[in-house]
């Protein structure tokens, strides 16, 4: 992004530390106080004019819109078109009336009215969050919040930029955190530490204990060039690590292990903090709001240069000593020290007793900092949880670029991935599961998921900048600065909305209450008031804990159901249903006890799956076995269904749905199986399953998404998959080999345009004529007539002929059948369709044909790719044609033929006797599953291959379906089986 970019905002919110405050006894005047006009409700904005005179107000057309849409592009009108949405039926959810005392205006949500909008985002009226109770912080306002057990912090911009501290009991003003020379522009409640992370416009952070409230740190950015310090996160790894994102568009970061490069210094009397207690009358009224009004110092206040001049003696007369203790904070002694310092205690001590306690003052060095990480402010910064211990580093700049940062443990960024170009600066975050959302200037927040990257919705939920966001379960809550909250679901549907505070939501955060099960948002805004409100933890949130699968199978056939309903069909109209199928088997698996992951395939294709189920310790190195399957379904026309197709329906003991049988069905059954013998603590095996989404389309982008994450996936011993049928309906069996595919396209085309039959027939060479030709040579009632194409078939062996015979006994089938459509290869012709109407009495000037090509052991895939095209290309210049050929290779896989000798294959055919009492057939298939011979390559691994439905199923038909003894059975074969390899 340029410099010069006209959507860098370098003024954004400069003038908080500078603008003359609002009286608190000030009122924003109605809708009816001013002129009418249709859709305007006067809107108090931060002036970001520096044209303007400070104190003056902007007002903007209020339109009330909450959309919500997909980040497809909308196909009608220009590009430059604006879209005037049809009026809908979108309204505000239950909106409380309007208040006639004005001063209870201080108390009470406003009165809002939303047009009505055609929107994606639905209004599902839920209950709305009580106020329930109001704390001032005097005649300045808050701009930051956060909170723990025990008291409310709120940073303030005021006279003295003061941490105003309130009693969570009590709800009294407690104490002021004195020291920042800026306004307090960002808090930050460390659990681990027990630390409170302070920010300012000054430019410099501070650390208090929440247990004694003492500064412990006073952190100062590189050459203290950083301005104003909007955002902070952490990372607890390796001793914690605190990044900070600044006005000078650098992230900055201090590891609190040990000294580290930090150059540390003695803290100075005129850096020093200190606390002062609030007394309270016996009214409870703060003392504090009767004190003057805010100074008009600047938040550009640049912090000198400590100890210049150090005093002679070596001692300060103020809180530092000329040893600063070590950033290992863990190292200084608290035995001495009180658990937590009273109010009467704090009265008493003065700035020179407080000195044993002494803060360390610390300033970053260059390599611990990305200078211009952005092009533009950087206001927000999200600290994210990964699999296996990593963190992400979400920062978001007023350039309209969103960036993802990998931490490294101890302090340092490396950039991931990138999103660019929003349509304004991004101000705030919040991560609810697996989706990061953005909340914008000037309304909108858009939503990504984290795990591929893709760009979900975008929402247009309000008129001003949304400047914070908070996540309780499923719920999204956004606050702005229109005044509003909205909370949005994990649908993205709004389900209320309402008027928290007069002015500007300038930050919220949300807690555990005081009342046992019970949530509180914290709100602050520019009206000088923190607001506390109830809310309620969505009822659907608290699936990610572990299940119990021990109850037969009614675990697994709930999630079956679950995975059934949703519409995985791999074609670029069931984008979105397939995303949400990998995540809600991420999810599923997550729950069954593995670790899991969404990984995102390659550009505009499906995500794919990563579990593991680790096994217990065994004390030696652990199998590890690694399943691959497939989410994504073929089509389903419902006309010709008895039932839903995408409900999970029973009966006569058989589940239909489409999905079932291939392969949502035989998933569960692996992942069950693997959680039954976990919570048994009998799970001596690592499985790892790998499930993608494009199988249906040929497994595009699925090699090379398995090799990106080669090394998260680790070594493997043995392959299994279950993707196919028994031969019959009473013959339970095992896969030992796979017919290998070639899928070509065949084209020829005239320079013609389409001609009449009875103006040109027989004055034209005809690429109909052409076509049927060169198909004609391909093959005859002989066989495939490409050259040297039966060579190198491998020649069949005895034992392999007597297992042949002993299907063909059982299941009906003639054993010359079984051996043309197992062991020979085959040639077919799957459609021929040309350019022309389909009438009669067209010539069609572009013929195209399918053809498929099914090989067999020993065949080898790139000789016989060659040798068709060759072929084709030597038939077709035969025909002396001026027409034009082309053939193109679609699509291609090896065969596949495991060794009945390997002891993973014995022991597959030994548990499916454990559980069906009977030996199974051993078969070959005449389709092919393309990942199969490559994940057998890749891996250096034997594949085994158990198929679980009957030859009935109709995978790929009308009315799909399992019978429920094979899902359930299936289930105990792969227990069986995952305990037999941890002794092989």
């Amino acid at each position: 992004m340029s410099l010069t970019d006209s959507r860098i905002l370098p003024n954004l919110y400069d003038g908080l530390a500078t603008r003359p405050l609002l009286s608190p006894s000030f009122i924003f005047p109605r809708r009816s106080a001013f002129p009418s006009h249709p859709g305007f409700l006067i809107t108090p904005v931060i002036n970001d004019n520096p044209n303007q005179t400070n104190g003056s107000h902007v007002y903007r057309p209020h339109t009330g819109k909450f959309t919500a849409k997909n980040s497809v592009a909308i196909p009608s009108g220009p590009p430059s078109t604006l879209l005037d949405l049809p009026v809908g039926s979108l309204q505000p959810a239950q909106l409380p009336p309007p208040t006639k005392n004005v001063a209870a205006d201080w108390y009470a949500p406003l009165p809002l009215t939303i047009p009505d909008l055609d929107s994606l985002t639905r209004e599902r009226k839920g209950k709305m969050p009580a106020l329930s109770h109001l704390l001032s912080v005097g005649c300045g306002r808050g701009l930051s919040i956060t909170a723990d057990e025990n008291f409310i912090y709120a940073g303030c911009q005021s006279k003295d930029n003061e941490i105003a501290v309130f009693s969570r009991s009590s709800l009294q003003p407690m104490y002021r955190l004195m020291g920042h020379e800026g306004s307090v522009l960002a808090l930050l409640f460390i659990e681990d530490k027990k630390w409170l992370v302070s920010a300012s416009s000054a430019g410099d952070v501070r650390i208090w204990s929440t247990k004694t409230l003492e500064l412990i740190y006073i952190i100062h950015p590189c050459d203290d060039t950083a301005g104003d310090i909007y955002s902070l996160a952490w990372d607890q790894r390796e001793g914690g690590t605190l990044y900070f994102g600044s006005q000078s568009a650098s992230i900055e970061w201090v590891n609190f292990a040990g000294p580290g490069p930090v150059r540390r210094r003695q803290i100075s009397a005129a850096a020093a903090s200190t606390v002062e207690v609030v007394p309270l009358s016996q009214n409870g009224v703060d003392p504090v709001s009767a004190r003057p009004g805010p100074s008009q110092r600047t938040g550009r206040y640049k912090p000198h240069r400590f100890f210049d001049n150090p005093p002679e003696g070596g001692s300060s007369t103020g809180s530092g000593t000329n040893s600063p203790r070590s950033p290992n904070v863990g190292a200084t002694p608290i035995s001495s020290r009180k658990e937590f310092f009273t109010s009467a205690d704090l009265d008493k001590l003065s700035l020179n007793e407080r000195a044993e306690h002494s803060a360390t003052e610390l300033a970053i060095g260059a390599e611990s900092r990305i200078a211009f990480a952005h092009y533009g402010y950087i206001y927000a910064l999200q600290m994210i949880a990964r699999p296996k211990g990593r963190k992400w580093l979400v920062s978001g700049s007023g350039d309209s670029d969103v960036k993802i940062w990998e931490c490294e443990a101890g302090g340092g960024l490396n950039l991931i991935r990138e999103f660019n170009s929003l349509p304004g600066g991004v101000l705030s975050f919040a991560v609810r599961d697996f989706l990061l959302y953005a909340g914008l200037q000037a309304g909108e927040i858009v939503v990504w998921d984290l795990e591929t990257g893709a760009c979900i919705r975008t929402i247009e939920a309000h008129d001003a900048d949304v400047l914070s966001m908070s996540v309780l379960g499923g719920d999204v809550y956004t606050a702005a600065a229109d005044g509003r909250i909205l909370r949005v679901n994990d649908e993205f549907d709004c389900t209320a909305v309402w008027q928290a505070h007069s002015g500007t939501v300038m930050n919220s955060v949300i807690v555990k209450g005081e009342k046992q099960g019970g949530w509180e948002m914290m709100t602050t805004g520019s009206d000088s008031f923190v607001k506390i409100w109830n809310i309620d933890l969505p009822k659907s949130s608290g699936h990610d804990s572990e299940l119990d699968v021990e109850g037969e199978g009614d675990v697994m056939l709930y999630a079956l159901s679950k995975l059934v309903a949703v519409p995985t069909v791999s074609d670029e109209a069931h984008r979105e249903s397939c995303r949400q199928g990998a995540h809600l088997l991420k999810k599923i698996l997550s729950q069954l006890g593995a670790s899991s992951e969404v990984l995102s395939g390659e550009q505009g294709k499906n995500p794919l799956v990563l579990a593991t189920f680790t096994g217990r310790d065994i004390g030696k190195p652990r199998k590890r076995l690694l399943f691959y399957g497939h989410y994504d379904v073929q089509p389903a026309d419902e006309d010709q269904w008895e039932t839903n197709p995408w409900e999970l329906s029973g009966r006569n003991g058989y589940l239909y749905g489409r999905g079932v049988t291939d392969n949502k069905g035989p998933i569960l059954a692996v992942a069950c199986a693997a959680a039954s013998l976990r919570q048994r603590r009998e799970l001596d095996v690592d499985l790892v399953m790998i499930i993608e989404g494009e199988e249906e389309a040929g497994s595009r982008g699925f090699a090379s998404t398995v090799r990106k994450h080669k090394s998260d996936i680790g070594h493997i011993d043995a392959v299994l998959l279950s993707n196919s049928t028994w031969i019959d309906e009473a013959d339970p069996c095992v896969v030992f080999g796979m017919r290998g595919v070639v899928y070509a396209n065949l084209s020829i085309s005239s320079k013609d345009e389409d001609l009449h039959n009875g103006v040109d027939g027989g004055a034209t060479t005809e690429p109909m004529y052409d076509m049927i030709r060169v198909l004609g040579g391909l093959s005859d009632e002989e066989g495939v007539k490409v050259p040297g194409f039966y060579d190198t078939v491998r020649p069949p062996t005895d034992e392999e002929l007597s297992l042949l015979r002993d299907v063909s006994s059982a299941s009906g089938r003639s054993l010359e059948e079984l051996v043309r459509v197992w062991r020979q290869p085959s040639f077919s012709i799957a459609n021929i369709n040309s350019s022309g109407s389909g009438n009669k009495t067209v010539i069609p000037k572009k013929v195209k044909a399918d053809i498929s090509m099914r090989i067999v052991p020993d065949q080898q895939l790139e000789e016989i790719v060659k040798t068709l095209k060759d072929y084709c290309k030597q038939l077709f210049d035969g025909l002396g044609s001026p027409n034009a050929f082309q053939i193109e290779v679609t699509h291609s896989a090896s065969w596949w033929l495991t060794s009945l000798d390997s002891p993973y294959f014995k022991a597959l055919e030994s548990s499916v006797q454990d559980v069906w009492g009977v030996r199974p057939l051993k078969i070959r298939e005449g389709g092919t599953v393309p990942t199969v011979f490559w994940l057998e390559k890749e891996f250096g691994a034997p594949c085994v291959h158990l198929p679980l439905g009957q030859s009935s199923d109709a995978g790929h038909l009308a009315n799909e379906r399992m019978r429920l003894l094979n899902l359930r059975n299936g289930k105990r074969v792969l227990e069986s089986y995952l305990t037999r390899l941890a002794s092989i």
